[in-house]
């Protein structure tokens, strides 16, 4: 109930209102998880043949060794698969590939012993695989649809199993369903509670608590990302509330958090869903422009300054008494080969010169 009070429900339903950085951290997490399951299931698989040699004939144990192979093969070839782990899509693909390989070894193997329960099933040792990777799927951060895809595929596939065999109407394998709609609800409860956690943790880490905006790490990793990237016409805009300072003397802290979370709102309008923007430290806030020429940063800068000036807060002590604020703004555009650090002193060169030349303007950093 506690989790139901604190969460927001869009979180938890779909990625959509997720941001870019918590979906590359949650994707890397799935990821991680993913792989190392896999690789322990590559590890397992072959460990069963010894028992299969004993009890079962010659030709059916070949063939039980070479399913048993190929699957341990494929899992393994997924664990050490190197596509980057910080992909949400990635990360989706490889959680498909952890549920499909299983479901195919068990639809694969009931086929070969044409469905026989008792000794066979036993022999098999993965005649339980389904209910084993739904319980598995507990363990990893999923908001309410991707749940319901990915363990509605498992379903799906057990049930093709059983009509392939004739046998879905057994009590044995509408019992064996029952379990895995019933550890499917679990399922999606846990995976939905871990996905809240997360987000929880996640804001806590890179979030600034007072705007809401992404703190200076969240910042600066961006800005290294683009620069590994080798990313052409990237922008960079640093901002300075100006005269901050004597607002916290004249009016008081809790007024200069208004002016904060007021200039937040600013950015938010101008930049969201476009650049990364965010507070980088007491009344400096930073974006970051990839793909955008220096003219149109400019005039994104200019906007936001303008912004600025039709805003009025109101002192919290004194209603009537109406507060303006206005903000100096460096541009730097990034020169071949420069690094993220040199490239943020020169952001800063050009908010020193803004100031230092009368404050309330665009000033580009040479």
């Amino acid at each position: 109930m506690e989790m139901l009070q604190r969460v927001n429900p869009q979180d938890i339903l779909t990625t959509r209102f997720h941001s870019r950085d918590f979906n590359t951290s949650r994707a890397e997490y799935i990821s991680i998880r993913v792989r190392t399951l896999a690789l322990l299931f590559a590890i397992l698989a072959p460990l069963w043949i010894p028992i299969d040699f004993f009890v079962m004939d010659e030709g059916t144990f070949w063939q039980i060794v070479v399913l048993r192979i190929v699957f341990s093969i494929s899992l393994l070839a997924l664990s050490v698969w190197g596509t980057s782990c910080n992909l949400l899509h990635a990360a989706h693909l490889r959680l498909f590939l952890f549920i499909l390989i299983p479901s195919l070894f068990f639809m694969a193997s009931h086929l070969m012993f044409d469905g026989a329960e008792g000794e066979h099933a036993v022999l098999l040792g993965y005649a339980f695989l389904p209910l084993l990777i739904m319980a598995l799927l507990t363990i990893v951060p999923l908001t309410l649809l991707e749940g319901a895809i990915f363990t509605g595929m498992l379903i799906l596939l057990f049930i093709l199993t059983k009509l392939m065999l004739g046998t879905m109407g057994t009590l044995g394998a509408l019992s064996d369903l029952w379990l895995l709609l019933l550890l499917a609800a679990v399922a999606l409860w846990v995976q939905m509670t871990q996905l809240h956690m997360l987000m929880r943790l996640h804001r806590e880490a890179t979030r600034d608590a007072l705007t809401g905006l992404v703190n200076r790490r969240v910042l600066s990793s961006k800005l290294e990302q683009e620069i590994a990237n080798n990313n052409p016409s990237l922008v960079l805009l640093l901002f300075d509330l100006d005269l901050f300072k004597r607002i916290n003397d004249n009016f008081g802290h809790h007024t200069g958090d208004n002016v904060l979370k007021a200039f937040s709102g600013i950015l938010r309008d101008h930049c969201e869903g476009r650049h990364e923007m965010g507070r980088y430290g007491g009344e400096e806030f930073l974006a970051i422009l990839p793909q955008t020429s220096i003219a149109d940063a400019c005039k994104l800068a200019e906007s936001i300054r303008l912004a600025c000036h039709s805003y009025t807060i109101h002192a919290s002590d004194d209603e009537s008494q109406e507060i303006h604020f206005t903000t100096s703004i460096g541009v730097a555009t990034r020169r071949p080969g420069e690094r993220a650090d040199e490239m943020l002193q020169r952001v800063d060169v050009g908010l020193y010169q803004a100031k230092s030349s009368g404050r309330d303007m665009v000033v580009v950093a040479d």
